[in-house]
């Protein structure tokens, strides 16, 4: 069919198609764009096309059986030749291909200090209905994994001159030992005091490299605290948060780091925060309970165990009459 020529002829006016109105000819002409069409964002061409994040390489090169509760450390050496820095408190994301062709993803915080890259280590904890750390505590010396990162929140301080309080629980102690490594090798002078919560004494481990940091470096302690200890145990015993707020005599000029539980975590946070620790100087890393809603009752009874009373605490000023309101709080709408 002639559509006109090229000197701006309309042509014939078309035919109407049998029933359908006539409908004049457009004033402008639209032209499909050249090259393939944008697709929409949750369109599969777009997911096919996604990068695969989990595109690093590192091979197992040691594997450390440490409890006979299922706790192992693994160290692997970077072999994608690609650049590999991190800081105390990083991670690397690992992927691994299940049996059933699926799929599973998990981050793991980097153990072992800065100073050892490109070879990391991770403190992996079996957890018979966790599939990747079935995958990991199955892997030989010799096999290689995908993984992405590091990437993560720093743990080191940013205040000078603070008094560091490292409260733990499971194989959440693993980046307070790259942490306390990296900032003792290099100087930090500050107190650093760990306190590690364990279930019972079969899940101790890692006791050489903290003896260790404790031989080495003077201003460094830990203690240890056992929720089901045996009788000749000699340690703390009872949970962190039982057994930790009665040793803390002051609480300024310190900062918190809580890392592991999330039961833990929320419930320190909000008793520490409720006696006028800032937040901003309570670092918070939860491995499991992500989601975990403290008990306003549990947490009361974790505000009253703590000694210090050098902050100000709008709790503790009620409670002793000191700080009376004129009016009844109410609950605001939401």
């Amino acid at each position: 069919m002639d559509m006109g020529s090229d000197e701006g002829g309309a042509g014939p006016t078309p035919e109407p198609l049998p029933g359908r109105p006539y409908l004049p000819p457009p004033d402008i002409f639209v032209f499909p764009p050249r090259g393939p069409l944008p697709v929409s964002r949750g369109a599969p061409e777009r997911r096919l096309a996604r990068v695969n994040r989990y595109d690093r390489r590192a091979r197992l090169v040691a594997y450390e059986k440490l409890t006979t509760t299922g706790t192992i450390r693994l160290s692997f050496e970077v072999v994608d030749g690609l650049p590999f820095e991190f800081l105390p408190g990083y991670f690397v994301g690992i992927e691994a291909d299940l049996a059933d062709g699926g799929q599973c993803k998990s981050p793991y915080c980097i153990v072992s200090p800065p100073e050892a890259a490109p070879s990391f280590q991770l403190l992996v904890r079996l957890v018979p209905e966790g599939p990747l750390s079935c995958y990991l505590a199955a892997l030989s010396v010799g096999d290689v994994i995908r993984f992405r990162g590091p990437s993560g929140k720093s743990m080191i301080p940013k205040e000078i001159g603070t008094e560091l309080v490292l409260v733990a629980t499971g194989v959440g102690v693993g980046p307070f030992v790259s942490l306390s490594r990296h900032l003792l090798s290099g100087g930090f002078d500050r107190p650093v005091r760990l306190y590690w919560g364990l279930r019972q004494a079969e899940d101790l481990c890692l006791l050489d490299d903290l003896d260790d940091l404790a031989a080495s470096h003077e201003n460094f302690s830990y203690r240890i605290s056992l929720s089901q200890p045996p009788p000749t145990w000699t340690g703390l015993r009872g949970r962190v948060t039982e057994t930790v707020p009665p040793l803390l005599e002051t609480l300024a000029g310190k900062h918190f780091y809580l890392v592991g539980n999330g039961a833990m975590i929320e419930e320190m946070r909000l008793a520490l925060s409720d006696i006028g620790v800032d937040d901003q100087l309570i670092h918070r890393e939860t491995f499991f309970n992500v989601k975990h809603r403290a008990d306003p009752r549990v947490v009361g009874e974790i505000r009253s165990r703590f000694v210090a009373n050098d902050l100000f605490s709008p709790f503790r000023h009620q409670e002793a009459g000191l700080f009376i309101p004129k009016r009844k709080a109410s609950r605001q709408k939401p």
